[in-house]
């Protein structure tokens, strides 16, 4: 598929391509413009082409104003651009809208293209020109306006640091007076200023003001934190009330035991018995030993607190427990805030310097609802995803989510390792999910994972240690997840979530 052109060409050549058109063998996107593509609609091959098109008919002109920050057309199809005069092209589903102004800077992108160079405008020059003023509805208008200036903003420092900052805010500045926003250089010289903490302009956007106060945050997970919590309250967790009869030394070694297979910590349940509920160490593993140990001290203790009532207090018990949990290993620093950025296989967690206001959103949205499985649901996941610390981060955040569960009467959820697989599926859909792609986010395995789990920790009988053993064994839950399936055997009684 190609484009074909008149624009420069030598008679014989504009005499053919009119020939072709006549007899159907080309399709006109606009005078002067041909596509041999009869397949795709004409709007697909203009948006496809759209550089080749452009360097035809405005070779002057830059891709400008918020087409250049956004690498794309508007909602209603409009592409902004600045040339030597003022005036609109129609192609099909596409508007150019070309304002007169300043044409290519040394410092603009060059787009080379079979027909000719064409210019997308350099990040500070978009941004000084987003920061000017125009009319309409935020959907159409040509700037993006202030508020997302400073989230880019924001953007930028977190992954590049000041010098990136500092770095625009310099470019910015020697361009300024070519393009006759000086004004808007001073604005942007203020927002930086105020986003490093040099100045104090007032800023609009929430994620730009929370960095200006000192609890910057990250505000694609706060989107996922809330967008799981609406869907949470249209389909929430089911999780029965706790069983009675149970010995709590034995519930919490069984809850510690999976928490810490799960990271990988793995011991023979009887080794982990002796452990646990001997006090012995096993030689040669005397830190996986303190882990196991010390997870089931904060299991235990946890039984008979109150849900955090605060962010402060939220996060003052988060770091509790993981200086609790894995009090042994000194070089992962237990209890303290992480330094460096951490990752599961693909996922990336929420840098460091973005730790505590994400938490502290995190903590709103958690607190926003009265529902205990819902709260426990919202707990782990937020814990999980900010991953605030260098290790343990999981099993403080199964910590926090049975902590919201056990202190409204309901069952502390166990992931077996049979089940190890499914549960991290689960948290790895849910993390993935895409905003632009409804519905947000992809609760399902998480739901399921949560119910399943509810059915099999109600169901686990932790009365002696022999029907514990007994009740392991029935269900495979000591199984691997490649040697077994995790059984349910039916409730012993039918419950409610209440």
């Amino acid at each position: 598929m190609a484009l074909f052109t008149t624009k420069g060409a030598n008679p014989a050549t504009r005499t053919r391509l009119a020939r072709l058109q006549r007899e159907g063998r080309l399709r006109r996107l606009r005078e002067g413009v041909y596509t041999d593509d009869f397949v795709s609609p004409l709007d697909v091959v203009v948006r496809r082409e759209i550089l080749s098109i452009l360097a035809i008919l405005v070779p002057d002109a830059v891709v400008s104003h918020r087409s250049a920050l956004e690498s794309g057309f508007t909602a209603t199809g409009d592409l902004f651009l600045t040339g030597t005069y003022r005036r609109r092209l129609a192609l099909p589903g596409v508007t150019l809208r070309i304002e007169k102004g300043t044409g290519p800077l040394a410092d603009d992108i060059r787009l080379n293209t079979p027909f000719g160079p064409g210019y997308r405008a350099s990040e500070p020059r978009a941004f000084l020109e987003n920061l000017s003023q125009s009319r309409g509805s935020p959907a159409s208008r040509r700037t993006l306006g202030q508020a997302a200036i400073e989230a880019r903003l924001e953007r930028i420092l977190s992954i590049g640091g000041a010098d990136a900052l500092n770095t625009i805010r310099d470019r910015a500045r020697r361009i300024a007076g070519d393009l006759g926003l000086v004004h808007e250089a001073a604005r942007l010289d203020a927002i930086i200023g105020t986003l490093l903490g040099t100045m104090a302009a007032a800023l609009e956007h929430p994620m730009s003001r929370a960095r200006a106060h000192g609890a910057p945050y990250d505000p694609a997970r706060v989107d996922l934190f809330q967008g799981l919590a609406a869907r949470l309250a249209a389909a929430p967790p089911v999780i029965p009330a706790a069983r009675t009869g149970d010995d709590p030394r034995l519930a919490a070694f069984v809850e510690s035991y999976f928490s810490n297979y799960i990271e990988g910590t793995e011991f023979e349940i009887e080794e982990a018995r002796e452990v646990v509920l001997e006090n012995r160490t096993i030689e040669y593993r005397e830190d996986d030993s303190h882990d196991i140990r010390g997870t089931f001290d904060a299991i235990l203790g946890s039984r008979t607190l109150a849900f955090p009532t605060s962010a402060a207090a939220f996060k003052s018990q988060l770091a509790a427990w993981n200086r609790q949990v894995i009090f042994a290993r000194a070089s992962k620093s237990p209890g303290e805030w992480k330094q460096k950025a951490n990752r599961f296989g693909d996922t990336y967690f929420v840098v460091p310097e973005l730790v505590h206001g994400t938490l502290d959103k995190g903590y709103e949205v958690i607190a926003s609802t009265s529902d205990p499985a819902i709260r426990a649901a919202l707990a782990m996941f937020v814990v999980a995803e900010v991953h605030p610390f260098s290790d343990g981060n999981g099993r403080t955040a199964r910590l926090m989510m049975n902590l919201a569960l056990s202190a409204a009467g309901l069952t502390r959820l166990i992931i077996p390792t049979v089940y190890r697989d499914d549960y991290f599926s689960a948290l790895h859909a849910l993390s993935h999910s895409q905003a632009d792609e409804p519905p947000f986010p992809r609760i399902e395995p998480y739901l399921v994972m949560l119910n399943r789990t509810a059915v099999f920790s109600r169901w686990l009988d932790c009365s002696s240690e022999a029907r514990m053993l007994s009740a392991l064994e029935a269900s495979q839950a000591l199984k691997q997840p490649t040697q077994g399936k995790l059984t349910l055997p039916r409730p012993p009684e039918r419950y409610n979530p209440a």
